[in-house]
């Protein structure tokens, strides 16, 4: 194609990325040149970019090429009431690619990551019908296809269909559909939530005891005593723990390897133990990090990595291993985070209190674990009520203690 250029850069929000800049005369008018920048999907290295965004010029110079009917536009100046003459709707495929750029784009590496996941559940089946013909059957297709084809669970199902829902929406909020336009819903079967087992504190601190050296020490204490996740104990550094003050702040995790300036939850303060104390004051640091990478390459520049952070999965494996040898069912790190915040529900710990632990950005992720367990403690807690005798030697119901 004559006067175009493509290049590409690694996108500034996300390195794994290409940022695509296409530059093109325009067919109709060759002193004007046109500009488009755009982020090429996810899993594209430079080359594989380029070739994407030669695919893309050739899109925006046939929108270029369109003719427009004079006539209807001078009627439409003419009217004071008319309205723009609306480009045709793109398709579900056609769009994402917008919807990454412009909104997940914007999201947390882990969030892009489940869209990105989504996304290859759902082109298959949505990708090419026009946005405007996604509705209720449509989804219900997706939801089948995940469900029977596919035998995904149905959380899992129910956040795809919950992606394409949350597109439909930016498309809306950016004109591309009409403000009138409904976003479909699906109904979705109330399902018993499975139980899940937990691990008792004398299970966690055989777990702790299993430890090898000071190092794996201190991981179990901060999945144990801190409630951490595991890409957070990746992500913890030195500079965000104050021990004087017994405390640190949690405030960038590891998703997938790639460091996070943000918690994988919210960011927030969280008090440390008498033994977590010791443990990191008898810890040597070695890098910036906690936990650090030593002795490895680039399998790219074969440069060595000094002191670089470790990856979530690294550590992980640490963790299923230590269960292994002290005979626990190895269910992974995040049970232990599970567990604690479930045996200090079972002690009463107030919710609120829970959801500063654990730094749920909802408290109805914290009531999961409160209200479920302390339902029998309640429901004894009013038969107690109904039996017990007023000074009028009636049964009576004491005032409550709150929630």
């Amino acid at each position: 194609m004559r006067d175009l250029e493509v290049t590409t850069r690694p996108y500034f929000k996300d390195r794994t990325r290409q940022h695509v800049d296409i530059n093109l005369t325009h067919p109709l008018d060759p002193s004007k040149a046109v500009r488009r920048r755009v982020v090429a999907p996810a899993g594209m290295d430079a080359v594989a970019a380029v070739a994407w965004g030669r695919a893309e010029a050739h899109k925006f110079l046939r929108a270029l090429c369109q003719p427009v009917d004079a006539r209807e536009q001078k009627r439409g100046e003419a009217r004071s009431d008319a309205q723009p003459i609306r480009p045709p709707t793109k398709t579900l495929a056609e769009y994402w690619s917008v919807f990454e750029a412009s909104h997940v784009a914007e999201l947390k590496f882990s969030t892009q990551v489940h869209y990105a996941t989504a996304w290859a559940n759902i082109r298959p089946i949505l990708g090419d019908l026009r946005i405007d013909e996604i509705d209720e059957q449509a989804l219900a297709q997706l939801r089948a296809h995940m469900r029977q084809e596919r035998v995904l669970s149905q959380g899992y199902a129910r956040q795809t269909c919950e992606a394409v829902r949350v597109a439909l929406r930016h498309a809306r909020s950016e004109g591309t559909l009409p403000k009138g336009y409904e976003v479909p819903q699906i109904a979705w079967p109330k399902q018993r939530r499975p139980k899940v087992d937990v691990y008792s504190r004398d299970d966690l601190e055989l777990l702790i005891a299993t430890a090898r050296n000071l190092e794996e020490r201190l991981l179990f204490l901060l999945l144990a005593d801190a409630a951490l996740r595991i890409g957070e104990c990746a992500g913890l550094m030195w500079k965000d723990i104050r021990l004087d003050e017994r405390t640190m702040v949690i405030r960038r995790c590891v998703t997938r390897g790639q460091l996070q300036e943000t918690a994988k939850g919210e960011d927030g303060e969280v008090t440390l133990s008498p033994r977590l104390v010791e443990a990191l004051r008898g810890y040597t640091p070695r890098g910036d990090f906690v936990f650090v990478l030593d002795g490895s390459f680039s399998p790219h520049s074969l440069v060595r990595v000094q002191k670089a952070h470790v990856q979530e999965g690294t550590l992980g494996m640490r963790v299923r291993k230590a269960q292994e040898r002290a005979g626990l069912p190895v269910h992974g790190p995040h049970r232990i985070r599970h567990s604690v915040l479930t045996l200090l529900a079972h002690k009463g710990v107030s919710p609120y209190a829970l959801q500063a632990l654990a730094r749920h950005a909802q408290l109805s992720t914290t009531m999961k674990y409160y209200v479920h367990l302390k339902q029998g403690a309640l429901a004894a807690q009013a038969v107690a009520a109904l039996i017990a005798p007023d000074t009028d030697g009636n049964a009576s119901a004491p005032e409550s203690e709150g929630p």
